[in-house]
């Protein structure tokens, strides 16, 4: 007698080979068997005319603080998400001390454009090291699977307080903060994130911690995974970590390190191939170097009053209240310094470069014959400067009005050339993330809709290996992202002739009563987590939480598109 059987399924293993019509039972949490007549199940689902396959592994999210007050980790799960990787850009939230929580959360909510209110109401702090941190969601019980990276800047910010934004570490410090990775290691980290990007920055525009790490600091961590024999660094980057530093990087640690993010921006269009070629070019010497693309392009919601991808450009305010604002949005003087500073080229990822063509007005309470028009076109139209042109219409709603600009991977054919690449990994959602500018959790679904069904760059095999066990593989997670018998039963059924990721829309569920933007997924029927299903779909199913927070991790990788598999002191 099995737990569940699923009938008449196309089923897609998730390594990339052709469909075939089957069913597939499960016990205790594995699937059991894969052929016809399997005999009898406790539960049986009918999934004539639909695609069984491996749950999606998002190894790029922001989970941390909503685990503590929301097991389900939505939205993901509802976009068949059956395993997510936390702790990603070194945001994490442990270790922590009572002393150090704050700062935490302070920096947490400016770089991830998240409420500091709902922060404040919604962490439980049961927790101070990584290791209770990890008990901590455990017992509290988890929807999908969770594996966590240790976070650079927490390390940082609890061995150095303030000073880690504002230096480098001394050799004591650097020793504690290696001591206490070290024992993150061994409690269960999937390896260490962090972050170089020069967009990062904290609370009150300060640059995030591991900013100011030295590059003995990171030689020293990835000498740390290396006693390990497991886990995966990886690191969203600026112009001062070059794909042959995060070579060294991986030299040292014997382990795969991932850059992020590989996007494709308007206005530099050889710089993300030049990045995934020296990524191919370190995985020909032995080294495992990926990156992280995204197959959706990135469109940002925003209002005057949290336009994220403005705060990098001085003067910009980063905070303050609606009537400091005001003020500075109607003096001359700071117009003519922000239109100066736009105007000047800059090395780096600015992310928004003055493509006012691609920013458009979504809601305007007061001029609703602006919506739907570019800044560009309603600049032209009033012969001002484009900057005018958005400040004008933000003062005159009060700075109420919801502007959405389309800010990278706007070009599918260059953005399909890079998501193609096997040595690129698909992510990037950060969900949990950015929660009321966007919500990219169902980059997944995306793929199956836009760039399998409808553009056809994919076959669906090939888009279900990509996402489920090609990161399996790079992040060394056991047992999952395949259909084979013994594996864990991750699973989403879909319907290939209409699954496709929804449009966003707004809740206001958050703690404090914070909002923020989520989106479906139609044509997705059910997701399964360890054999137990969690999302009917139409709603999440109430049941103890099935999710395991993932320790242990595989010492063997494969360096994708390469066909040559590499042990750990490779």
């Amino acid at each position: 007698m099995f737990d569940l059987i699923i009938r008449n399924a196309e089923v897609a293993d998730g390594l990339g080979n052709p469909l075939r019509h089957a069913d597939l039972a499960v016990k205790d949490g594995r699937i059991a068997a894969i052929g016809r007549d399997l005999g009898q199940a406790r539960e049986t689902f009918d999934a004539s005319g639909l695609v069984l396959a491996p749950g999606v592994i998002d190894v790029h999210t922001h989970y941390d603080a909503q685990l503590t007050w929301d097991s389900t980790a939505s939205p993901s799960p509802a976009l068949g998400v059956t395993t997510v990787v936390i702790g990603n850009c070194g945001f994490g939230i442990a270790p922590a001390t009572p002393e150090t929580r704050d700062t935490l959360l302070k920096n947490l909510s400016e770089v991830e454009a998240m409420s500091l209110e709902a922060l404040r109401a919604g962490v439980d702090w049961q927790f101070d090291d990584f290791s209770s941190y990890l008990d901590f969601l455990s017992s509290r019980g988890v929807y999908p699977n969770v594996a966590s990276f240790c976070s650079h800047s927490a390390l940082r910010t609890v061995v150095m307080g303030d000073a880690g934004s504002e230096r480098e570490s001394t050799a004591e410090e650097l020793a504690r903060m290696s001591a206490m990775f070290d024992d993150a290691m061994k409690a269960g980290a999937i390896g260490l994130g962090s972050s170089t990007f020069e967009n990062h920055n904290g609370y009150g525009g300060i640059p995030v911690p591991s900013r100011l790490a030295s590059d003995d600091e990171f030689r020293a961590l990835a000498r740390v995974v290396a006693r390990h024999g497991h886990g995966v660094t990886m690191a969203t980057c600026g112009e001062r970590s070059p794909i042959a530093f995060l070579e060294e990087l991986a030299a040292l640690s014997g382990r795969p390190v991932i850059y992020c993010p590989l996007l494709d921006y308007p206005t530099r269009p050889g710089h993300a191939p030049g990045i995934s070629a020296a990524c191919a070019d370190a995985r020909s010497r032995g080294r495992a170097v990926y990156a992280q693309a995204s197959c959706q392009p990135l469109n940002m919601n925003f209002t005057l009053l949290n336009a994220y991808m403005l705060q990098t450009i001085s003067p910009w305010p980063t905070h303050g209240d609606e009537a400091r604002h005001r003020a500075l949005f109607s003096d001359p003087a700071f117009r003519a310094a922000f239109k100066l500073s736009l105007a000047t080229p800059v090395e780096g990822g600015r992310i928004f470069n003055g493509t006012w063509h691609l920013m458009e007005v979504t809601l305007s309470p007061s001029q609703s014959s602006l919506e739907g028009r570019t800044i560009e076109e309603i600049a032209r139209e009033r012969g001002v400067d484009p900057v005018d042109a958005l400040l004008d219409i933000g003062l005159a709603d009060d700075l109420q009005t919801t502007f959405i600009v389309r800010l990278l991977n706007v070009d599918e054919k260059r953005v399909g050339d890079l998501i193609a690449d096997d040595g690129n990994l698909i992510s990037l959602s950060d969900a949990g993330a950015h929660l009321t500018l966007f919500c990219d959790a169902g980059y997944a679904m995306h793929l199956l809709g836009r760039w399998v069904r409808e553009l056809g760059r994919f076959s669906l095999p090939h888009a279900i290996r990509k996402l489920t066990s090609d990161p399996a593989q790079v992040y060394g997670i056991l047992d999952r992202g395949r259909i084979e018998v013994g594996a864990w039963a991750d699973l989403m059924l879909f319907d290939p002739k209409t699954i496709h990721v929804g449009k966003a829309r707004r809740v206001d569920d958050l703690p404090a009563g914070a909002s923020r933007l989520v989106r479906s997924a139609p044509g997705l029927h059910g997701v399964w987590v360890n054999g137990t299903q969690v999302f009917d779909g139409k709603d999440y199913v109430k049941v103890k939480p099935p999710g395991k927070v993932l320790r242990k991790f595989s010492s063997e990788r494969t360096t994708l598109g390469m066909g040559e598999t590499l042990n750990a002191g490779s």
